[in-house]
């Protein structure tokens, strides 16, 4: 090249290498252009502190800051010596401490709850030590403006260049220049020495400054890091570089080879993995998970889910996953983040010590990838649940954690039962259930309440946290579960359930009081109150499961015990051990969750709906439930919807396994999560696919359509009438203003919050209110919706029952031997059921017609075959076997004891035969 283009070459790599170093070393600048990338006005500044509305946030976060920190300090060091002394020869001191302290930790394994604070509580302290960094900067500024005149030209320089450099323009320019092998200069008011791109002069100079311009741009985005995506929605540089192709698949190119270059192990050093390579990681997880906001399903698996390749920078969604999973592993299970690696960046800030700080560098930098690879993560894991029938683009194992696969040393014991005793009785969250399901169609109120719910759900995550004895655990299990395998946190769960009914159900205290009872009133008032007994007519079983148990409350965690009234109005002989209250439980949630149109497996029409006289759920196109928009506006059905949470709530805390497939979105409520456009497919597709094909008709088509801000209720299936009363403006005055090219994406998304969020909102917040008085919502934020669904109803991907499973832990008594022939005769008869007969077997001989979620080697107790006299005499008394009279007996069962009492039937037919009459006949419980 002639020199001077050589020249030119050199000035491009330098200005990344400088402008790095700048970021680096003058840390008022790099606040300054950082909260322009931001998008504030930082001549707003100017004679002013932090607003009022962000030292509330501040003063927020001061008891968790202060708390890690103090867990640092030695006993007898009080913040009132600390601040007496040189701040600068504190800090030398601490730094010396707290890293001795973190390796001595590293080694050991061990870390106090101080140390591993929850991510959300992490944010906070990040976020404000952002708020600091500003108020610092702010100083800086004030005080260059009341000097001399050429300090006061300085900080307008500073000010103007921050801004300008903040806007993105710039960036992208300069990044045009170094990444891209074409000059693009349309629509760019960049001096055309930026859109030289730069020739291979020197390949390791140009690296270098490829990685400054990395470390530069990750300096930019250092208040746009954190968990949260939306907090970054007005940033100009983001809305620029996260949809710039040259930088974001360069970004992703080197954070790829970098994470596969370095061992994440116990005995791995921070010397092996570099400060500016988190700094990369880093930068790459804000602008992609921003880049993703803006993608709707569709076109990420045309872009980031093909099996192959096509292009060798092509960004892979699978890769992506691989890679950060293989950090986040290192920075939540290996080497884990500490509160400090952010309490110590804020001590600096606090003491005003200016300089460059290798240790502090590296640990906040470890910090800011937590935190920002948690949202790349989880925005991924999101994407993937919500296609998880459509195309998985990885495999789920690729989500979870190596050093997580198998059970851990606190498996066997994993709860604190005083913590969950305390969080099972935490104060009734309607009002955030309210917020979270019924919002107002201005933008500004819907951003307020994403906040307040954001922030309660923090609160929920920090309680939950406190649970788990093993704090590492807990961070995990709160933010990112999906890292532990499904059947592990099935089995968490199951211990946060198991602790609570150690409380709710404890029959020993009970009857204690009782006996205190007996002894002061003469007898009165000294009902066993251990338990809830009732009566259930089985011809009016929803009526009277609605007036006996919804007035119990979150009372219902206690034992129920049921008695049925059969048809004839006979008092059936059966006593509940615990079958006859899970095959009521079975029965009750049939009968008012399935619509009264919906046919049974078998063909038959489901049982009559005791008293019910409307449907409370209704099918979608998907054959999945969702809540009757029908009783949109009719207060009067509120009671029960909050009854049937209360209901399904009865279910998952009893473990029993019931029928009703839900649609996803109504299933991400359940889980207190919002739903988005492209959760549509996943309630009506061909809804879906039409309103999104909006998007991409013409203006003359879009025209003639004749659409307006407005819905009629028949859309949303409440009304087939099309009245003015039955109109929904989507926006104030949304009827008299017309959809056009320019606004199409916002009528799409408006039509889609009505559908998925407002409409039927008050019947789901009812519904929640019932829900969550059996199980608070934390809990259930340990899965996804599709694993949600598992929970409520089993695996479905499991026709019938698991006959070789369930004949593995059969236990026979009475003489019954695996070796008979009449035991290998009943399982070839199970075996050749229908799906249909082998869920009513499983529903005669243990009360549930779903096998249990985790196999029958869960089930409690076993499941046993007991040998019966195969006759009887007319009175039902046995007979001895070689006789040739008497009538033959017909299968028998004790639900509560998982218990089949097995005739010994001398032939394969007759023994089928009597075992499907048995089944089929669906007889009550009385004594056999």
């Amino acid at each position: 090249l002639p020199k001077k283009h050589q020249q030119l070459h050199l000035f491009l790599y330098c200005i990344a290498i400088i402008l790095r170093y700048t970021l680096q070393n003058q840390h008022g600048f790099a606040v300054m252009a950082s909260f322009a990338a931001q998008g504030e006005n930082i001549k707003s500044w100017l004679a002013s502190k932090i607003p009022s509305g962000d030292v509330s946030v501040e003063l927020k976060t001061k008891t968790a800051l202060a708390a890690a920190y103090e867990a640092e300090e030695s006993e007898d060091e009080s913040e009132d010596d600390i601040n007496e002394t040189s701040g600068q020869n504190i800090l030398s001191s601490q730094a010396r401490r707290e890293t001795a302290s973190r390796l001595d930790n590293t080694t050991s394994g061990r870390f106090s709850r101080a140390d591993l604070q929850t991510i959300p509580k992490l944010d906070a302290m990040y976020q404000t030590h952002c708020l600091l960094a500003k108020n610092n900067a702010i100083d800086i500024l004030n005080k260059l403006l009341k000097g001399d005149p050429n300090k006061q030209k300085y900080a307008e320089l500073m000010i103007n260049l921050a801004e300008m450099i903040g806007k993105g323009e710039w960036m992208c320019n300069l990044g045009n220049s170094l990444f891209s092998q074409e000059q693009t200069t349309k629509n760019s008011t960049m001096a055309p020495v930026f859109l030289i791109p730069i020739h291979p002069l020197s390949p390791t100079l140009r690296e270098h400054a490829k990685l400054a311009y990395f470390g530069a741009l990750s300096s930019l985005l250092t208040t746009s890091s954190g968990v949260k995506a939306g907090r970054n929605a007005a940033s100009p540089l983001l809305a620029k570089i996260a949809f710039y192709a040259p930088v974001l698949k360069s970004l992703c190119a080197y954070s790829t080879r970098q994470s596969s270059f370095h061992t994440f192990s116990s005995s791995s050093i921070d010397s092996h993995f570099v400060a500016s390579d988190y700094e990369v990681l880093t930068a790459f997880c804000d602008t992609f998970s921003h880049h993703l906001l803006a993608v709707d399903d569709d076109e990420f698996l045309e872009k980031y889910a093909s099996e192959v390749r096509r292009s060798q920078d092509q960004i892979l969604a699978k890769e992506v996953v691989s890679f950060v999973r293989t950090v986040l592993d290192d920075l939540y299970w290996v080497r884990p983040v500490l509160a400090a690696d952010i309490t110590m960046t804020q001590h600096f800030l606090q003491s005003k010590i200016v300089g460059f700080n290798t240790e502090s560098f590296l640990r906040f930098q470890k910090a800011r990838l937590i935190l920002s690879g948690t949202k790349l993560w989880n925005s991924l894991y999101e994407r993937w649940c919500r296609l998880y029938h459509v195309r998985q683009y990885c495999d789920e194992a690729c989500w979870i954690f190596p050093h997580l696969t198998s059970r851990g040393q606190n498996d066997n014991n994993p709860i604190i039962q005083s913590q969950v005793t305390t969080l099972a009785d935490d104060g009734d969250d309607d009002a955030l259930m309210a917020e979270s399901s019924v919002e107002s169609n201005n933008s500004g109120d819907r951003s307020l309440v994403g906040a307040r719910y954001s922030d309660e759900n923090d609160g929920g995550s920090d309680a939950l946290a406190s649970s788990f004895r093993d704090p590492k655990m807990a961070r995990v299990l709160t933010f990112i579960p999906q890292a532990l395998p499904f059947s592990r946190r099935v089995n968490l769960f199951q211990s946060l359930l198991d602790a609570d009914k150690l409380r709710t159900q404890d029959e020993t205290s009970a009857f204690n009081q009782m006996m205190m009872n007996l002894q002061h009133s003469d007898g009165e008032n000294s009902d066993f109150s251990g338990r809830e007994r009732v009566t259930i007519h089985r011809d009016s079983l929803y009526d009277d499961s609605m007036k006996k148990l919804n007035r119990l409350g979150k009372k219902l965690r206690k034992k129920v015990q049921v008695t049925f009234v059969n048809q004839h109005g006979t008092t059936e002989a059966g006593i509940d051990g615990g079958g006859v209250f899970k095959e009521f439980l079975d029965d009750l949630i049939k009968d008012a969750f399935l619509p009264k149109s919906l046919k049974n497996d078998d063909g038959e029409e489901s049982q009559n709906n005791g008293g019910r006289v409307i449907d409370f759920f209704s099918v979608t196109p998907l054959q999945t439930l969702q809540v009757n928009l029908s009783t949109d506006g009719n207060t009067d059905v509120l009671p029960h919807y909050e009854f049937l949470g209360r209901v399904l709530g009865k279910a998952i805390y009893e473990s029993i396994l019931v029928d009703p497939q839900f649609c996803l979105p109504f299933l991400n409520k359940l889980l207190g999560r919002q739903n988005s456009l492209d959760d549509l497919k996943n309630l009506d597709p061909e809804y879906y696919r039409n309103l999104k094909s909006l998007r991409y008709m013409s203006i003359d088509d879009i025209n003639s359509l004749g659409l307006t801000f407005e819905m009629t209720k028949s859309i949303i299936g409440t009304s087939s009438s099309h009245s003015s009363d039955n109109i929904v403006e989507l926006i104030p005055g949304g009827s008299s203003i017309p959809v056009t090219k320019e606004n199409v994406i916002q009528y799409i998304h408006l039509v889609s919050h009505q559908r998925m969020n407002i409409s039927g909102a008050r019947q789901t917040h009812a519904f929640l209110k019932g829900f969550r008085d059996l199980i608070p919502a934390p809990w259930v934020r340990l899965f996804s919706a599709y694993e949600f669904q598992k929970l409520i109803s089993g695996d479905d991907a499991v026709k019938g029952i698991d006959v070789m499973g369930m004949a593995a832990v059969m236990r026979y008594s009475g003489g019954f031997h695996p070796s008979q022939p009449i035991i290998q005769w009943f399982w070839e008869v199970i075996d050749e059921f229908t799906p249909q007969q082998q869920r009513k077997f499983l529903k005669f001989m243990t009360s549930c017609s779903r096998q249990p979620l985790l196999g029958f080697q869960s089930l409690v107790p076993a499941p046993c075959i007991q040998q019966v006299r195969l006759r009887e005499d007319d009175h039902g008394n046995a007979i001895v076997e070689e006789s040739a009279f008497g009538n033959i007996r017909l299968p028998t069962s004790s639900t509560c004891m998982n218990l089949l009492k097995l005739p010994k039937y001398p032939s394969k037919p007759m023994l089928k035969q009597k075992l499907l009459y048995a089944i089929e006949s669906a007889a009550g419980f009385e004594l056999s």
